[in-house]
């Protein structure tokens, strides 16, 4: 098993960031982490030009990991242990990919102004989710370009149920 340190993790993101979509490398920052002095790197892409959401895409390295956040949600992917990243790699810019293509769209589900659940969704999920009764609760569906941007009102049970057929 070989162990990645946050300086060797930094430098391979890079490196990958660089093949996938090097025109973000402008936008990479290096953060220091107080307590341990170890550097780690923030990803903050802007929105889409057509957008009127605030919500950027951004991915860390935080932690010897890779960290996803898009609106409501963030997912984290372990780097793999090999050195050249190839078991994760692929992974993580599939799912960044599937997000800017908006493949894939973020669901949330809130209540009295709290986030109770985030989770992905494929926009053809989107027509079941709407066929969700009305409740006290409220879905929020968020995608990159804002092309399928939407809230209403669900009730809780059968958003679960309409969720995970």
């Amino acid at each position: 098993m070989y162990d990645i340190s946050q300086a060797d993790l930094n430098a391979d993101f890079l490196r990958y960031v660089e093949e996938r979509f090097p025109q973000w490398l402008e936008y990479a920052r290096f953060i220091s982490k107080d307590e341990d002095g170890l550097d780690y790197i923030k990803l903050t892409i802007p929105n889409p030009a057509e957008t009127s959401h605030q919500q950027p895409l951004e991915i860390t390295t935080w932690d010897e990991e890779i960290t996803v956040f898009f609106g409501d949600f963030h997912t984290h992917f372990p780097w793999p242990d090999g050195f050249d990243g190839s078991d994760n790699r692929d992974r993580v810019m599939d799912f960044v990919q599937a997000l800017v293509d908006e493949d894939i769209v973020i669901a949330s589900v809130w209540t009295k102004g709290r986030l109770k659940l985030s989770s992905t969704a494929r926009p053809t999920d989107l027509a079941r989710l709407a066929g969700v009764p009305t409740g006290d609760h409220e879905l929020r569906i968020a995608s990159w370009r804002g092309t399928f941007d939407l809230c209403f009102p669900v009730d809780w049970r059968a958003y679960l149920k309409a969720s995970h057929p």
